[in-house]
């Protein structure tokens, strides 16, 4: 019984394992973990059907007793891993078992996935496998991976450098563009090391924070525990500068960006010039001008506009609306509109949605006439211009009025008129063409061909012996041959003279002239073809009679004569400041003193405008050269014209028959090449033909030429020579002298080029060229000025304030650092339209000096009109100190009027120390020549700007 009891207990025991065995099992198989337990032979005792889905193995090779050797076979032939890699795998593995010691690997399958698989030694021998699918999770960490070496790829790479610190002020990294902007050491700016030695080294390195390095240290940590994130400016070691812009961590540290902002600070800079430039350009247009939003909110306006509209700078503040601009400006009286205010900005709404710019008239208070024009802007917003259209009104109507004076005059002439369409029917006709031949107002009209005029003229017995259709069909045949004169003698003995001129749109115009009178007076006709109105003196065309003459009579008798061909200087002036009658006076004046000086024999001509001619029978060249003396003293000395005293001289040229030639056109031209000479010394000069003038013309024909293409093939280049201060030492700038350097001639003389293209008009885009360049030049300079010398003839050409200003904008050049070099000529030109000039290049900030002082016209008289800048006084003066004493009183005249009106005084071609020492002596401030330095090129001028500091350091 004890037996049976034993047995069934035995029963229950193995029932019971069994089940917890079970238990145990259904708990392995719900782990998301694949479960392999090995004995000590490395077979299978335990494992989970997890295990088996993770390396997708068969319940029938993987179960319990199955050897690790065999599971290994079998995962490789599920593609868990090459099969080749068996043997070395199963080896490996069971060396790291045998070790005794858990590890680690990870596995990745044939299908992507990650399996981790931790293997433990038993305590009671055998050892097991915990298998784990970590596919995300080593994606993540891949991500991770990649997300970091971006990150650091990017901080190595950042424009800017970058530092950041922890909570306790020390390093946590920093990158290589801030090590490399501050030239720091990597070995001692690196993690972990403190923001104080940081900020030692960063100083030891040049960089200047403007304050000691504890300071600087400690100024910086009360902003971080202020958490004060501000910006900083610091100068680099080079003198480059930096902005450091701190942002605060929520752990308590904080990260800075450095940037190199020095090119910014320069555009900045030049950014605020040029705003002062457009200002001074916006101030100074002649039309008022304003911009507004796409609100009609004004953004900014000029002087002008608040001067039309009456309005102060308080009422015309940025954002006021054009509503209440328009009220206030009536208000204020500026102008009365019959429509509403809101009537009129609903009208300015309309013209700008549709794009309308047409002018708008516009009558101000003030009985001016303003023209208003709106132009809508692509970005939105409009802008409106306000011109002062007064003058113009009123030239309409003066137009108009011409209009009907011209019909008063036409009904009035004494000669008749008659316009006709290419049909040859009248467009229109005067009063004094139908008295003429006494036609009838209601036959000739506009419409009626000529064809019926004539048979009408002719059936009232005008015209005797001839038909109306024989004298309109001899009339139409002389037509056919283009414009002519034909005389009609009429029965009752009158002569009418038809004139015929073709019209540029087809049609006849044809005058009626009655000259009945005029054959009367053939002799005095014939006088007056060959003399001039003027004058009264011969002609061109008997001046080359009487050539002929006397050429044949040297030719034939022997002897000799003389052509003197005069040109008088500065006449134009003269006609352009007096008028035309006071020039008509001054030429009279001239042809009396030809008269009075020449010769019994001798025939004095007027060629044409300021053009007069000598033909001197007389032993030569001496008498045509003591004529030529005496008559350049007269004319240079004119007596006022109404009240104003005037400046002119003549310049004569010679050419001696038989010596030069017995041809009257070679003689002409002989005198023509002398005459030019005479106006290349200087004018105010004779000069007697020479040979060498033919080649001479030749030559510069050819170098006219060349100088057309200069500019184009870039052959012009500047050279800088410097000036300095006398009292000082030194160096306040460098004037820009151009020069050309000519493929095949080489190095052309400024004075040989230069009175070229004045004349052709050339000095116009060569002057622009070499003030631009030298302006971008001097942009790069330290602050020293740049001198450009300007010619008469850009006075006279348009837009001189405008290419200056546009010049400075262009290279960001400072106004005050440009100085301008203007000479007597120029101002001589036409003064008081250069003086307007100069004043508008002075609004702009730019200084002007007067180039060649004392030896012009009137030098004096131009120091009251403007106030200059400097004074330069020519170097034919200070090369001559130690010769003339002439020159030597000029000097100190020139020097003491420069003090007395507080304007500086600059001596020209110093070359010596004897020179210096007595140009300071005379009281000049500033000196340039070759004693301080040569002309030299762009590319020396910081060489030169080096030397003159050193001098005036040890001076």
């Amino acid at each position: 019984m004890t037996s049976t009891r034993n047995n069934e207990l035995g029963v229950r025991r193995a029932q019971g394992a069994e089940a917890l065995l079970a238990l145990s099992q259904l708990a392995l198989d719900r782990m998301e973990q694949g479960v392999c337990v090995y004995d000590a032979d490395n077979r299978i005792v335990l494992l989970n059907c997890r295990y088996r889905e993770l390396f997708d193995l068969s319940p029938d090779v993987v179960r319990q007793g199955t050897s690790y050797r065999e599971v290994l076979a079998h995962s490789a032939t599920r593609g868990n891993f090459p099969e080749g890699e068996l043997d070395t795998l199963y080896a490996s593995r069971i060396a790291q078992i045998a070790a005794g010691k858990p590890f680690r690997v990870e596995q990745r399958l044939a299908g992507g996935l990650v399996m981790a698989l931790d293997l433990k030694p038993l305590p009671g021998g055998g050892w097991m496998t915990i298998c784990d699918d970590v596919t995300r999770h080593a994606r993540l960490e891949a991500e991770l991976q990649i997300q970091t070496e971006r990150s650091q790829h990017a901080l190595a790479n950042m424009s800017h450098g970058l530092i950041m610190y922890d909570a306790d002020s020390r390093v946590v990294v920093c990158n290589e563009r801030f090590l490399r902007l501050y030239n720091l050491d990597a070995d001692v700016v690196k993690p972990g090391v403190a923001h104080g030695t940081v900020i030692e080294h960063w100083i030891s390195r040049g960089n200047l924070p403007d304050m000691s390095a504890n300071d600087f240290h400690d100024a910086r940590l009360d902003d971080i525990r202020s958490r004060n994130a501000k910006s900083l400016l610091v100068m680099r070691y080079d003198g480059r500068m930096v902005q450091a812009v701190s942002r605060f961590l929520p752990d308590g540290g904080w990260v800075t960006v450095h940037e190199d902002v020095t090119e910014r600070l320069r555009y900045e800079e030049a950014l605020r010039q040029q705003n002062l430039i457009l200002d001074a350009a916006l101030e100074n247009m002649a039309h008022g001008l304003a911009f507004y939003d796409s609100d009609m909110r004004l953004r900014v306006c000029n002087t002008t506009y608040r001067k039309i509209y009456m309005l102060s700078p308080e009422e015309t503040k940025p954002g006021t609306h054009l509503a209440e601009l328009i009220e206030r400006s009536i208000a204020n009286g500026a102008f009365s509109s019959e429509y509403s205010p809101q009537q009129v900005l609903e009208a300015a709404r309309v013209r700008i949605a549709s794009g309308d710019s047409a002018p708008m008239r516009r009558r101000m208070s003030n009985n001016t006439v303003i023209s208003v024009r709106y132009c809508a802007l692509p970005e939105g917003g409009f802008v409106a211009t306000y011109e002062d259209i007064t003058e113009r009104e009123r030239a309409v109507e003066e137009l108009s009025e011409q209009y009907r004076r011209f019909d008063a005059a036409l009904n009035n002439m004494s000669q008749g008129l008659c316009m006709l369409d290419a049909s040859l029917r009248v467009i229109v006709c005067n009063r004094r063409y139908i008295e003429m031949y006494s036609l009838s107002p209601d036959i000739v009209k506009p419409g009626v061909s000529m064809r019926e005029i004539m048979e009408h003229s002719c059936s009232l017995g005008n015209h005797p012996n001839t038909t109306g259709v024989q004298l309109y069909a001899d009339y139409v045949e002389r037509l056919r041959e283009g414009e002519h004169t034909l005389h009609r003698h009429l029965s009752d003995g009158r002569i009418i003279k038809l004139n015929h001129k073709r019209m540029a749109h087809g049609g006849w115009v044809v005058t009626y002239e009655d000259v009945t009178e005029r054959h009367k007076a053939q002799a005095r006709v014939a006088h007056m073809a060959r003399h001039d109105s003027l004058t009264d003196l011969p002609n061109r065309t008997l001046f080359r009679e009487k050539m002929s003459e006397g050429l044949n009579q040297v030719a034939v008798a022997g002897g000799a004569m003389a052509v003197l061909c005069f040109d008088l200087d500065n006449f134009k002036t003269v006609n352009d400041r007096l008028g035309h009658a006071a020039g008509d006076r001054l030429l009279r004046w001239v042809a009396a003193r030809l008269k009075e000086n020449v010769g019994e024999h001798d025939t004095v001509a007027r060629l044409g405008g300021d053009e007069f001619a000598v033909l001197q029978r007389a032993p030569q060249p001496q008498a045509a050269e003591q004529l030529a003396r005496r008559l350049v003293e007269i004319i240079g000395s004119p007596p006022p014209l109404d009240s104003q005293s005037i400046h002119i001289g003549v310049s004569i040229g010679i050419a001696i028959a038989p010596d030069h030639g017995l041809d009257a056109d070679e003689l002409m031209k002989c005198a023509d090449l002398a005459l030019y000479q005479a106006k290349a010394r200087g004018r105010g000069a004779y000069q007697l033909f020479e040979p060498e003038m033919e080649e001479e013309a030749r030559s510069r024909h050819l170098l006219e030429h060349d100088l057309r293409g200069a500019l184009e093939e870039r052959q012009f280049h500047l050279v800088f020579q410097p000036q300095v201060r006398l009292d000082t030492s030194e160096l306040t700038g460098f004037e820009a002298l151009l020069r050309w350097n000519h493929p095949t001639r080489g190095l052309v003389s400024p004075a040989e080029f230069i009175p070229i293209a004045e004349d052709n008009g050339l000095i116009v885009p060569i002057g622009e060229w070499a003030l631009r360049t030298a302006c971008a030049t001097a942009a790069s300079w330290p602050d020293v000025t740049v001198a450009v010398n300007l010619s008469p003839v850009q006075f006279r050409s348009r837009g001189l304030v405008a290419m200056v200003t546009n010049a400075l904008a262009e290279a960001g050049l400072p106004p005050q650092r440009l100085e301008l070099e203007v000479t007597e000529t120029a101002l001589l030109d036409d003064s008081e339209a250069t003086i307007k000039i100069l004043h508008q290049l002075r609004t702009l900030g730019v200084r002007v000096s007067l180039d060649d002082f004392g030896v012009g016209y009137s030098s004096l008289s131009y120091l009251r009109k403007f106030p200059f800048d400097r004074i330069k006084i020519d170097r034919s003066f200070v090369g001559t100190l130690g010769e003339s004493p002439e020159s030597v009183a000029i000097v100190r005249t020139i020097a003491s009027l420069g003090a007395v009106l507080g304007v500086e005084t600059t001596a020209e071609g110093v070359e010596t120390v004897e020179q210096l020492d007595f140009v300071r002596e005379c009281g000049c401030t500033a000196v340039q020549g070759y004693y301080f330095g040569k002309p030299c090129s762009a590319m020396e001028v910081r060489g030169v700007i080096e030397r003159l500091s050193t001098i005036r350091r040890v001076a």
